[in-house]
C-alpha cells in the first residue's frame, strides 16, 4: 500500500480525503492544527505524523496543502529524500520554486477545484506529468497533465473559474428565486442545466463554435441575453478577470 503524507490540513486536504476514500492509499496528515488533523483522521481513517519531518521520512510522496503564504518556508524546514515525488497544490507556487526548496525530491505542481474533487467528479491539471501523481489525483476526477508550464499556469486560471462559476450560480438561483421559485426548485434547475451543458462539450465532438451556433439561434432568447451581455461588458469582463488571476499565480 503506497503511502502518501498530507502536509497541511485545511479546506483542500479535507475534501481531497473525501476523495480518495477507498482508493487504496494508506494516508497520514501533518500534525499542524492539531484539532482539525485530529477530526480528519477520525473521519478518514488516517494516521497523524509525531512532526511535519516524520511525515516526510514515512511518505513515498508528498501532498503539500499548506497556506500559500507560510509553506514555502515550512518546506524550506524539511528533510527530503532524493527523488521523493512532491506534489504541491499551493496556488502562486510554480516549479522552480518548489524545487528549490525540496532540493533532491522530485517536485511536481497541481491544481484542483477541491469540492468537486470530495465527488470524484473535479480535473486536476498536473505538472510535469508525473507517473507517481496521476494515478494519486485520478482517484479525484480527470486528470490533465501539462508538460509546458506556462500552459498549465494559464490553465490554472480554472480555479478562479471554478469558485466564480458558484457566485454566477448563486446570481441566477437568487433572480429566479425573486421572480416566485422554490429555492430547491431554482437550485435544480440550475444545476441540472449546466451539468447537461457540460455533458454536450464533453460528449459531442463537433466544433465549439458549431454547438454555440444551434444553441443560441439569430433571433432566439438565448441571442437576446448574449447580446445583452456583450452590451454591458459583462462578458469582456471575465478576460479581464482571468488575466489578473493570470498575472498573479504566474508572479
Amino acid at each position: 500500500m503506497t503511502t502518501i503524507g498530507i502536509l497541511g490540513v485545511g479546506h483542500l486536504a479535507g475534501l481531497m480525503l473525501r476523495g480518495l476514500a477507498g482508493s487504496g492509499y494508506r494516508l497520514v496528515l501533518s500534525p499542524r492544527n492539531a484539532e482539525i488533523a485530529a477530526q480528519l483522521a477520525g473521519e478518514h481513517g488516517c494516521e497523524i505524523a509525531d512532526s511535519n519531518q516524520a511525515l516526510v521520512d514515512a511518505a513515498e510522496g508528498v501532498f503539500v496543502s499548506l497556506p500559500a503564504a507560510t509553506g514555502v518556508a515550512e518546506l524550506a524546514r524539511l528533510a527530503f529524500r532524493p527523488g521523493q515525488p512532491v506534489l504541491s497544490a499551493m496556488a502562486g507556487t510554480g516549479l522552480a520554486k518548489l524545487q528549490a526548496v525540496i532540493g533532491p525530491a522530485r517536485a511536481a505542481v497541481a491544481m484542483m477545484p477541491g469540492y468537486a474533487n470530495a465527488f470524484r467528479v473535479g480535473p486536476s491539471i498536473l505538472h510535469p506529468g508525473d507517473g507517481f501523481w496521476q494515478p494519486f489525483l485520478a482517484a479525484t476526477g480527470p486528470v490533465i497533465a501539462f508538460d509546458d508550464e506556462s500552459q498549465f499556469t494559464a490553465a490554472a486560471t480554472f480555479g478562479a473559474f471554478s469558485g466564480a462559476s458558484f457566485g454566477w450560480m448563486a446570481h441566477v438561483i437568487g433572480w429566479l428565486e425573486g421572480r416566485g421559485l422554490p429555492p430547491d426548485t431554482a437550485r435544480t434547475l440550475i444545476a441540472a442545466t449546466l451539468r447537461g451543458n457540460a455533458e454536450v462539450l464533453l460528449r459531442e465532438d463537433r466544433p465549439l463554435g458549431e454547438i454555440a451556433g444551434a444553441v443560441a439561434t439569430p433571433g432566439g432568447i438565448s441571442e437576446m441575453l448574449l447580446a445583452t451581455l456583450a452590451d454591458r461588458g459583462a462578458l469582456a469582463a471575465w478576460d479581464e478577470g482571468l488575466d489578473r488571476v493570470l498575472k498573479r499565480i504566474g508572479g
